[in-house]
């Protein structure tokens, strides 16, 4: 498969007075008759060798939203030296699971095969969502290699060298009062514990930040509780930002949220180890913590 080069233009980011140079409605795979996009950040003025990556996954109930809900933190993070790349994907109305989780694995192989080009670094990718968006790319960082699809750039590994995840629904089999609905049109004929990230903590899966609001209405902050617990009864490398008082959108902590999952994404970004894969450690075959079916 191939594709046509990204064109990037600069475009100043709001409040700091910062560059970057971004690419948008960039080709990264095919679903059906249809495109799919990403848009692109990176520092402005030279072109840098080799950036850890940053993929961001929008949220929206499996049902809504766009590449533009990221646009603001992807050219924050992309100022700090970071290749930054916001997806579409199929949304539930469109095709059920695992189309979303299969566009999103398509976006890191995209960003593998053209990490040299866009002054990416291959090994260095991490995921980064907030509610059906933070399931997602729990799920790429768990799955490595099983749910890939057919949009294109076969035979380039899809994992991560690890993953953020706000107010994410790791449990699609748990009660949630609010997003029962959803969850039901997202699945289709697929059993919950199949696309839920919590049937898929290994003692190699790599490392996560998750943040939570307690007060969160729409996804139970037990959800992360539970997650977070799995983790690290597994062995698994894992921090937890639990917000006093705050929702599901985590508005009123979003600066100092951001700067935590930047320390978290520099500390990441320095590790050493982890090939192709993105993992800090050989990768492990995934193990499911419950019966899971097709």
């Amino acid at each position: 498969m191939t594709s046509e080069s990204p064109k990037f233009e600069p475009v100043e980011v709001a409040g700091s007075g910062a560059q970057v140079d971004v690419a948008t409605d960039v080709v990264f795979g095919r679903a059906g008759r249809s495109d799919l996009l990403l848009d692109l950040c990176r520092p402005a003025g030279r072109r840098p060798s080799a950036l850890p990556i940053v993929v961001f996954i929008h949220g929206g109930g499996w049902h809504g939203g766009d590449k533009e809900s990221y646009r603001d933190p992807a050219l924050r993070v992309a100022s700090r030296g970071y290749l930054c790349a916001s997806i579409d994907y199929r949304l539930a109305g469109q095709a059920p699971f695992p189309a979303a989780l299969e566009d999103c694995n398509c976006a890191v192989r995209w960003l593998r095969a053209h990490a040299a080009e866009c002054g990416g670094d291959p090994n260095r990718v991490a995921a980064w969502g907030h509610s059906a968006g933070g399931h997602l790319a729990a799920m790429v960082a768990l799955t490595p290699g099983e749910f890939e699809g057919d949009g294109g750039w076969a035979g380039l590994p899809s994992g991560l060298r690890c993953a953020l995840c706000y107010s994410t629904p790791f449990d699609l089999a748990a009660p949630m009062q609010h997003l029962g609905v959803a969850v039901m049109q997202f699945l289709g004929t697929v059993a919950a514990d199949r696309a839920s990230p919590m049937s898929y903590v290994v003692n190699g899966a790599p490392p996560f930040l998750v943040c939570h609001g307690d007060q969160d209405d729409l996804v139970p902050v037990e959800q992360s509780d539970r997650f977070v617990a799995a983790m690290r009864d597994a062995g698994a490398p894992i921090e937890y930002i639990r917000v006093h008082g705050a929702g599901h959108d985590l508005a009123q902590n979003g600066e100092e949220l951001l700067a935590s999952a930047l320390r978290f994404l520099e500390r990441q970004a320095r590790a050493t180890g982890g090939g192709a894969s993105g993992q800090g450690q050989e990768p492990a075959v995934p193990v499911p913590t419950s019966k899971r079916k097709k």
